[in-house]
């Protein structure tokens, strides 16, 4: 099959590797349409490391069954559309993936595996199977959705609360949104450089928006003003700031016991206003990936709250997805990589045509 492989930060080629096989508990997907993820980007630009070079990345993925394990028969049939969460970051983008499905209610017991990156996981992936109308490219929002209500259902905010959002990306566009019409926040600060992204969180329903360089001493003169109790809440979406102080602005911004909610990563230490942690006595929150803490099987029971809302158009996920390139359009899925995050952009769907692998150039 033809895959992307990444054998080091900043080197993305399509490469052929062997067809993955059918596993006797799961299922083998041929690739439909996979969402190019921020986390795939850090990969791709050196904030996140893994355990071995090289890696297909992706992970925001829907995959059409074309096998079915002998211990999985009766549970799915071949055709249905899947998409899933969990079992690493990687291998989605390629022609076909294998996966170990958790479906919500399922029996079966989770095997896991203590990871080099400090946490037990799951060999296994909460999975839901999507209605045979969907739009497939939209379906792979699903896994980001997924992701934004393990943290807030984890940690939520209070209906009344002011709410702060560390960036006006994806994630931070689907967090402010589920804050809004689901949670009754009194309001939501959106804190993003680029302008086209704050335009489009205003567009959502956020009640402001500021640019937290520029307008760095506003930001300031704003905490000053309310003794540095603005919000109650700060959810953190960003991964790798480099020298920014947004996170510092967030936790001056942030109540005393007020509640942070860190959702991006990055291997990259970042800086962390522990002063602003003591001094406040900020509650710093998260989601844990460790499946002892949050496992598989109570993922995918929140998977398929994502669907369901996701197909229900109470969020507002279309503008979320500014762009599609093919599959076998080596330079413009290289380019998404390159440029994710400019010019406003913010999801690229990478989809799967009917050409055949040898007409990629």
């Amino acid at each position: 099959m033809w895959a992307y492989e990444m054998a080091g930060a900043g080197v993305l080629s399509l490469t052929e590797r062997p067809d993955p096989a059918c596993p006797p508990d799961g299922l083998l997907l041929r690739t439909e349409a996979v969402s190019v993820c921020s986390t795939d980007v850090s990969y791709y630009r050196g904030h996140l490391v893994p355990e071995q070079w090289p890696i297909v990345p992706g992970h925001e993925y829907v995959g059409r069954v074309v096998q079915i394990g002998e211990n999985l028969r009766g549970r799915v049939r071949e055709g249905d559309a899947v998409a899933y969460w969990g079992q690493t970051d990687f291998e989605g983008l390629a022609e076909y993936r294998a996966i170990l499905p958790l479906f919500p209610g399922d029996e079966r017991s989770e095997s896991t595996w203590y990871t080099e990156r400090g946490f037990v996981d799951a060999h296994q992936a909460a999975a839901v199977i999507l209605p045979p109308d969907s739009t497939l490219s939209r379906m792979t929002l699903i896994e980001p959705l997924t992701s934004v209500l393990r943290a807030v259902l984890s940690h939520p905010p209070h209906p009344g609360d002011i709410v702060v959002v560390l960036g006006a990306g994806p994630i931070g566009l689907l967090a402010a949104q589920v804050m809004t019409r689901f949670f009754g926040v009194a309001g939501v600060m959106v804190l993003e450089r680029n302008p086209a992204r704050r335009a489009a969180a205003l567009r959502l329903g956020v009640s402001t928006a500021f640019d937290p360089e520029s307008q760095a001493e506003v930001l300031s003169g704003l905490a000053d003003k309310h003794y540095g109790a603005v919000a109650d809440y700060v959810f953190d979406t960003l991964p790798h700031v480099g020298a920014s102080d947004v996170r510092a602005a967030g936790m001056r911004l942030l109540r005393a016991d007020g509640t942070y909610v860190i959702f991006g990563a990055t291997s990259i230490p970042q800086s962390v206003d522990t002063w602003a942690v003591l001094a406040k006595g900020l509650q710093l929150k998260a989601a844990p990936f460790d499946v002892r803490a949050f496992p598989m099987a109570r993922t995918a029971h929140v998977m398929q709250v994502a669907q369901n809302l996701l197909l229900s158009d109470i969020l507002e996920m279309d503008s979320l997805i500014t762009g599609t390139v093919d599959f076998l359009d080596e330079a413009g899925v290289r380019g998404v990589f390159h440029g994710y995050g400019t010019a406003g952009g913010l999801k690229t769907v990478v989809v799967f045509g009917q050409e055949t692998p040898g007409a990629a150039s």
